[in-house]
């Protein structure tokens, strides 16, 4: 019966610890990832088998002459409940409190392995409560704690485990019944970390996964001024690393990632108005890296995105805003090298669109404004490690897009502007000659129309512009020479159309307009003469 009592002790902490970096662990061990058991760098480390592995041989809580098992169990738990009356001030205070401790520990000792479990856990909850002439005040806060670690030791091998997983709620709540006042807040978080290892004779790994998540709501409420308040806050976490490292090689992955949410709101009801701001945001880093005898590789990427808006209300003008924007942006790296060469690649993205509105009732206006922007680059490049030779790609693109409307009784608006820009270069660098070449084109185009009517006069006006530009550029030189040539062309044409009119006359106006710029600047340069024309 002893035996059968030792032996489910610890394989049940040794199952539990399995099962609490399980969940946390998937990201860096998956079927082809670094840490897989059929063809990743420990295939030939099985720390757990029952048949070769560090366990082999060891009779859990048995009687062999050549293991020994120790098990320790101990908890503890308290409740104390505290009451005073203060009859001078009126007042009434009381606190309750409990809390339960539990800490278990399993050791195994074999002749050449030996394991061991340790798990140590805590919770607690406490509430205070004071009552005094109008007011109350209650204070609830609850927690708890798990530590788990387990180790396992043998003559070649070696693993550890360490799981640690912490939780807490906090609530406070204020009333006063001389001002109508009501306040209440909360706030709740958690938070794990798992850390693995493994070692053996000729390679190593390590898995390390940290995960934190928040939330906080606060609420305010005054009946005296009719004012409510309430805000809200939520975030989240997780940092995960792994590493593997071995006599010819090693490997690293990074993942971070994070996300939070937060919402503002506020009502007066005697102004009439009501404000709620609202931002939400996630981010991700990854880094991946691969180091070997003869080669390396990395790849780096990150994502950011995030969304905002605020609203206002006013009942008392009729007056309303609102802003709404949102962001996405995204960034890649990837480098490879070996004896003999290196490559690398960056791109990157990042795209903005906002749409903003406002308006008034009781003046009968309104204004809408829509936009958007985006940014797109790429870099592309190789060199030769043994004679330096280098080569580089570049392409970077600029697009934005923006719209207003704005109307009145005796007043209209609209507006539209868009805008691109793009760039290409490419460049040569080796022993005896280094080149580059760019190319660059800018357009952009406009529109608009407005019109006024009162009660003296009318006024419209019309109107649209567009330009173009384009820029060419080479640059070539070697030891004796250096030779460039530059050029731009432009061209921009408008058109506007105006038309006055009052009671006692009408006058209307039609302009266009088109101009070009064009630059040519040619250069050749050597030792012993030299030769320059611009135009």
């Amino acid at each position: 019966m002893r035996k059968s009592v030792f032996r489910t002790l610890v394989m049940t902490g040794g199952l539990a610890a399995s099962l609490a970096i399980g969940g946390h662990t998937s990201f860096a061990a998956g079927n082809d990832s670094l840490l897989g058991s059929n063809d990743g760098l420990l295939e030939n480390v099985n720390i757990l088998d029952s048949e070769d592995g560090l366990l082999n041989g060891l009779n859990i809580g048995g009687s062999d002459e050549e293991s020994n098992t120790d098990a320790n169990a101990d908890a503890d738990a308290n409740v104390v409940n505290e009451t005073v009356v203060d009859e001078e001030n009126d007042s009434v205070m009381t606190k309750n409190g409990a809390e339960a401790t539990s800490d278990v520990n399993a050791n195994v000792e074999g002749e050449d392995e030996s394991a061991e479990v340790n798990a140590d856990t805590d919770a607690a909850v406490m509430n205070e409560t004071t009552v005094e002439d109008d007011s109350a005040t209650s204070k609830t806060e609850a927690g708890a704690s798990q530590d788990v670690n387990a180790a396992v030791e043998g003559e070649d091998e070696s693993a550890e485990v360490n799981a640690d997983t912490e939780a807490g709620v906090m609530n406070e709540t204020t009333y006063s019944e001389e001002d109508d006042s009501f306040t209440s807040k909360t706030e709740a978080g958690a938070s794990q970390v798992v850390n693995a290892a493994v070692e053996g004779e000729d390679e190593s790994a390590a898995v390390n996964a940290d995960t934190e998540a928040g939330v906080m709501n606060e609420t305010m409420y005054s009946e005296e001024d009719d004012s409510f308040t309430s805000m809200t806050e939520a975030g989240a976490s997780q940092d995960v690393n792994a590493a593997v490292e071995g006599e010819d090689g090693s490997a690293a992955v990074n993942a971070d990632t994070e996300a939070g949410v937060m919402n503002e709101t506020t009502y007066s009801e005697e102004d009439d108005s009501f404000t709620s701001m609202t931002e939400a945001g996630a981010s991700q880093d990854v880094n991946a890296a691969v180091e070997g005898e003869d080669g390396s590789a990395a790849v780096n990427a990150m994502t950011d995105a995030g969304i905002m808006n605020e609203t206002m209300y006013n009942e008392e003008d009729d007056s309303y805003a609102s802003t709404t924007s949102g962001n996405l942006a995204s960034g890649l790296n990837a480098s490879a090298s070996d004896e003999e060469n290196e490559v690398s690649a960056d791109a990157m993205t990042d795209s903005n669109v906002w749409v903003m509105t406002e308006g008034s009732e009781e003046n009968d206006s309104s204004k809408t404004s829509i936009g958007t922007e985006s940014a797109n680059g790429l870099v592309l490049g190789t060199m030769d490690k043994e004679d330096g030779d280098s080569s580089e790609v570049e392409a970077m693109n600029d697009t934005s897009v923006m719209t207003t409307v704005e109307n009145s009784d005796d007043y209209s608006k609209f507006e539209a502007n868009a805008a691109n820009n793009l760039m290409l270069g490419a460049m040569t660098n080796d022993e005896d000659n280094e080149s580059a070449a760019t190319v660059m084109n800018a357009v952009n185009a406009g529109l608009w129309a407005e019109s006024m009517d009162s009660e003296e006069e009318e006024y419209t006006s019309a109107g649209l512009n567009a330009g173009t530009d384009t820029a060419l550029g080479f640059l070539s030189s070697d030891e004796d020479n250096e030779s460039s040539l530059l050029s731009n062309l432009g061209v921009n044409a408008d058109a506007s159309y105006t038309r006055w009119e009052n009671e006692e006359s009408s006058d209307s106006e039609f302009n266009l307009g088109l101009s070009t710029d064009l630059g040519l600047n040619t250069m050749l340069q050597s030792d012993d003469e030299g030769f320059d024309l611009g135009l």
